[in-house]
């Protein structure tokens, strides 16, 4: 039963507690309040009558101006949960003092007095009270259980209208209802310690410290963020709009009931219970669901709108129940919906700047309203001692209010856009934060890093750099390499003068001769190479007068020499010697390789081009990396396909990717071909939308958008990575919106399936189990080809930074991170996608969800094992091949057959394996070890 009743609220494991205690503050606070409104009321009517309020509404904001920077400096010494303690006994004796005064000690201006008291006590307890809420639940949270945390306001509302209600006579009148009063307030100060002792130690205390600082800062603060001058501008017009809607009862109540102050406390009670039945029944039942099916959006326009109406109807009728009726409005809304709509508002900002801006905006800017409004309440009716007022009635105020009303209105429309860029703000500055840890300061910092290590003592270390800088296209690092030619290491002289040769570098034309004599023959034959490319020196020459080079070296020069402009110029020789420095096998002939690729490159002869597709092919990688390059140098459309083929090598797919692109949209059609080709290796595939999305056109996004559907996960993962940056960069681009909407169907209904995979392997595979590791990371990647997707259709939303943000382990951040989404998407969008994110969602509900949505529940480990297998991931394929041995699913033996021959090494070996443990073979005994997929670009949009 009370699991039932757990679920029927939303609330939590773990936050039973702190809602109770929460409910409980909440409503004994209101009950005060709401039983010293009547109190209060019933006094000052009889004494003064209806047109003296507006003196104690301006004296309100002066006695405050008082008492809040006392509060704020003593909270800062003390803390503010103390300090709450404190008050609320502070407020206690101030009503026995009361009491005390009102039976022995009256005097004219007690009753006064005790409204502007009543007016402070109804600023400062709340504010306190919902400051305490807000410290204990983050967005996500509170959208979820303010609605039921807020009916604690409409419960007090009807315990407060019940006492004043049916206590008024057997006490002995409105002054000896002080005594149950205090006692309230007493209580809310016992329920606070208690607070403050249990749930500090449950760990839920406030995540942050509140900053101190003195008014002033917290003021620019407020004056400086359009998001807080809306706050503060919203909280003025309802002050005001509040004001004058209770000021309107309050004249027709002195009316009614001829300024008798027992009636008027019973009217108020009565009105105080009925509408807190109201409100209690709205909040339970009503609130909670409205935050979260429509959002703040809705809930914050409930009610101004209502307030209208209610105006609109004392135009037409102005008598005592269109006034009731819309002060009937005003409680039961503001009590309930409103509220915890409006508390919404402050979670945006850093907890630790939330209490000192809620305190000024709650109190300071409230009460300043209270006083602006009885200034203009006054000169609208009867004025001031030394100022005549315009004497309107009920009707002309109404008629006014609907001005302040309008504004309202206004506001509000403007805030629910404000509070969506607020989250934005936070969730990118974290997103900002996060790429920066990530990436270590940025790029200045790692070319920084990188110009250290190339100057550090420690000839590891520059080797290192060395290793980092060969293969980039780019003269950048001249500057740094050009002292290393002079190391003491040989291997570092060799290796940095191989790259300055290689950019071309003419700088060092006149330190290169004397490295002819460097001890080390790698050098001088570098120093040769140079010199015959760049010098255009007879290598013969050099090479009789100073002996001792590898015959390498000697083709090579020689080779440089006769293919340079001059009267030594011999094409047709250099040809014959690069030709057979090409076709030199082996390791032996490795360096020959290396120096013909170099040298058609410099040559860029075409009868020389030949020879690149079998160099780009050679098993050594840098005789491969030094023919690749020398295709980017010279972009011909018949290398496309060998630069195709060697984007399945890692080491130099990079440079094969660049060398495609540099052919551009020519190569477009064979790109998008090999896209589709499903027989080429899957290494090679992966690579391919890398070189359209560096072609940039827009042809090459079309490509890429043709493609969207293609079945292998990673590929589409490519695909759609691909495009987000090409639309970052190029946002002139369209890319057809039925075709993504199509797919992000596919992919949320394929996630969801996931769930029902996971489920049953769960229950027979340890957490670790490679097979669980394989899953989980195939739905990582599922989750961000689903962001990536979305931010195709809304690239100005900012899903990049809310990607980021629900996948942070900050609980504060990915709070946010959700409630910005619920914002920003399509509700039917935002009702399937918001579970699979929301950390409250435990995963055995997200499992039944699925069920719901996709159908067709996996009921064993078998079926989700045979799902596993029918998709197109190899390594989610192998793991599921591998899960088949490790729990003898004998009964998928047969499925193992058609992947005998897969294309893909891991699945073939995963079923040799496989077969060897179901035949109890102990070599195989062993769990596979998996390698982990190609790495993926994480982030969305241009990250």
């Amino acid at each position: 039963m009370l699991e039932r009743v757990r679920r029927f609220l939303d609330v939590r494991p773990g936050e039973g507690l702190p809602v109770l205690l929460t409910f409980l503050y909440i409503s004994v606070v209101v009950a005060s309040f709401l039983l010293a409104k009547p109190i209060r009321n019933g006094l000052f009517l009889r004494q003064y009558g209806p047109y003296a309020l507006v003196y104690v509404y301006a004296a309100v904001p002066l006695v405050l101006s008082i008492f809040v920077p006392i509060y704020t400096r003593v909270a800062a010494r003390f803390g503010a949960r103390s300090v709450t303690v404190g008050t609320l006994i502070f407020f206690s004796l101030n009503v026995l003092l009361f009491w005390y005064a009102f039976r022995f000690h009256p005097f004219r201006l007690l009753p006064g007095i005790f409204y502007v008291w009543v007016n402070c006590f109804g600023v400062i307890a709340p504010v306190q009270a919902w400051s305490f809420a807000n410290s204990l639940f983050d967005t996500r949270q509170a959208k979820r259980l303010f609605g039921l945390v807020g009916s604690g306001a409409s419960f007090g509302a009807i315990t407060g209208g019940v006492l004043a209600r049916f206590l008024v006579g057997p006490v002995g009148g409105a002054v000896n209802l002080m005594f149950v009063l205090a006692m309230l307030i007493m209580s809310a100060a016992v329920i606070v310690t208690f607070a403050n002792l249990r749930i500090g130690r449950m760990g839920l205390a406030r995540r942050g410290r509140p900053i101190s600082q003195p008014f002033s800062e917290t003021w620019q603060q407020i004056v400086s963020s359009p998001y807080l001058r809306l706050i503060a501008s919203l909280v003025f017009v309802i002050a005001i709009a509040t004001q004058w809607t209770a000021f309107q009862l309050s004249v027709v109540a002195d009316e009614r009931f001829e300024g008798n102050a027992e009636a008027i406390t019973y009217f108020y009670g009565t009105f105080n219970f009925l509408t807190g039945i109201a409100s209690f029944s709205l909040q339970l039942l009503v609130t909670g669901r409205m935050l979260r099916s429509w959002g703040l959006a809705t809930t914050i326009l409930a009610l101004p709108l209502a307030l209208t109406t209610g105006d609109l109807l004392i135009l037409l009728i102005p008598v005592f129940w269109p006034v009731l009726l819309t002060n009937a409005f005003d409680q039961g809304l503001r009590f309930s919906l409103d509220k915890a709509s409006y508390e919404l508002l402050y979670l945006p900002i850093a907890p630790g700047r939330r209490v000192p801006i809620k305190n000024a905006i709650d109190i300071v800017v409230n009460r300043v309203a209270d006083a602006v409004g009885a200034v203009l309440l006054g000169l609208t009716t009867r004025g001031f001692v030394m100022l005549p007022g315009l004497h309107l009635g009920v009707r002309g105020i109404a008629a006014v209010n609907l001005v302040t009303l309008s504004i309202w209105v206004v506001l509000s429309w403007r805030l629910r856009r404000e509070y969506v860029r607020t989250i934005q703000d936070t969730i990118h500055r974290h997103r900002i934060d996060t790429e920066r840890d990530r990436s270590g300061g940025g790029e200045g910092s790692a070319a920084d890093v990188l110009r250290a290590k190339l100057s550090a003592p420690d000839p590891s270390e520059v080797r290192y750099a060395l290793d980092l800088i060969e293969g980039q296209q780019t003269r950048r690092w001249h500057t740094a390499l050009r002292p290393l030619i002079s190391h003491p290491d040989a291997d570092i002289r060799r290796r940095s003068l191989a790259l300055l040769s290689a950019a071309g570098d003419d700088e060092i034309a006149d330190r290169v001769p004397p490295m002819l004599r460097d001890p080390d023959l790698g050098v001088r034959t570098e120093a040769l190479l140079y010199l015959s490319r760049e010098a255009h020196i007879d290598p013969l020459r050099q090479i009789q007068e100073l002996g001792d080079f590898e015959d390498f070296s000697i083709r090579a020069g020689a080779a440089a020499f006769l293919a340079a402009p001059g009267r030594s110029q011999n094409l047709e020789a250099a040809r014959m010697i690069i030709q057979v420095m090409a076709a030199s096998p082996g390791s032996a002939g490795r360096r020959d390789r290396i120096e013909a690729a170099r040298l058609i490159s410099t040559i860029a002869d075409r009868d020389l081009m030949d020879l690149l597709p079998s160099l780009i092919g050679d098993e050594d990688v840098a005789v491969a990396r030094q023919a690749v390059l020398a295709a980017y140098g010279m972009p011909r459309e018949e290398l496309a396909t060998p630069l195709i083929m060697a984007l399945g090598r890692a080491d130099i797919a990079d440079e094969a990717a660049d060398a495609l692109a540099r052919l551009g949209n020519e190569v477009v059609p064979v790109v998008a071909g090999a896209l589709r080709n499903d027989y080429l290796p899957a290494e090679v595939r992966r690579e391919l939308p890398s070189v359209l999305l560096r072609v940039g056109t827009p042809e090459a996004q079309q490509a890429l958008v043709e493609s969207l559907l293609e079945s292998d996960g990673t590929v589409r993962h490519r695909i759609i990575a691909s495009l987000n940056k090409l639309r970052s960069a190029r946002p002139d681009i369209v890319v057809d919106p039925g075709v993504v909407e199509l797919l992000l169907a596919a992919e949320i209904a394929g996630h969801y399936r996931s769930y029902q995979v996971l489920g049953p392997l769960r229950a027979h595979l340890k957490d670790d189990d490679p097979v669980l590791e394989a899953l989980r990371h195939s739905m990582e990647q599922e989750l961000e080809r689903i962001f990536r997707l979305m931010a195709l259709l809304f690239p100005q939303t900012g899903l990049h930074d809310a990607y980021v943000g629900v996948r942070s382990s900050n609980t504060a951040v990915r709070a946010d991170a959700l409630e910005f989404l619920e914002n920003v998407l399509k509700p039917e969008l935002r009702h399937v996608l918001v579970p699979l994110l929301d950390s409250h969602v435990t995963l055995d509900e997200r499992i039944e969800l699925a069920n719901r949505m996709v159908g067709a529940p996996l009921e064993n480990a078998q079926q989700a094992i045979a799902t596993m297998l029918a998709s197109e991931d190899p390594w989610l394929k192998s793991c599921a091949i591998s899960a088949i041995g490790t729990l003898q699913l004998r009964s998928l033996v047969p499925q193992l057959k058609e992947h005998e021959s897969s294309s893909d090494p891991l699945v073939r070996q995963a079923v040799a394996d496989t077969r060897a443990r179901l035949a109890g073979d102990g070599r195989a005994l062993l769990q596979p070890q998996h390698p982990a997929p190609a790495d993926l670009d994480t982030g969305v949009g241009a990250g």
